[in-house]
């Protein structure tokens, strides 16, 4: 696990924000996940859980990075959501649920909301 983070403070009142992104896992796209596109180079996917610390209140949130490996270059592309829920456990159960059905960015907003309906 490799976690990425950053503090900021803000000046009115001197409340202070922290920020951290951990990284939990990742799933690659294999040649029968893409057999309905004409895709044949690699692409991967890392999932990240995003903390927000406010006022000692924690909340989780949920990025999704999708690399494709493509003559000699990475394209990178994400999406993220600062806010999912205040159970940091939620978060990581809808983490691996993403990384089973190997969620790209494009349908993260899409299926968390379909997840947080079922939940």
């Amino acid at each position: 696990m490799v976690q990425f983070s950053f503090c900021i403070v803000q000046k009115r009142g001197e409340k202070k924000l922290q920020h951290s992104r951990t990284y939990y896992g990742e799933a690659f796209l294999e040649k029968e996940d893409l057999t309905e596109t004409n895709i044949r180079h690699k692409i991967g996917l890392e999932y990240y859980t995003i903390r927000e610390t406010k006022d000692e209140i924690d909340t989780y949130g949920i990025e999704v990075v999708k690399k494709e490996y493509k003559n000699n270059e990475t394209n990178t592309e994400s999406s993220s959501i600062n806010y999912v829920s205040n159970n940091s456990q939620k978060v990581i159960e809808i983490i691996n649920t993403l990384k089973k059905y190997k969620v790209t960015p494009i349908g993260l907003n899409d299926v968390l909301e379909d997840l947080l309906k079922t939940n």
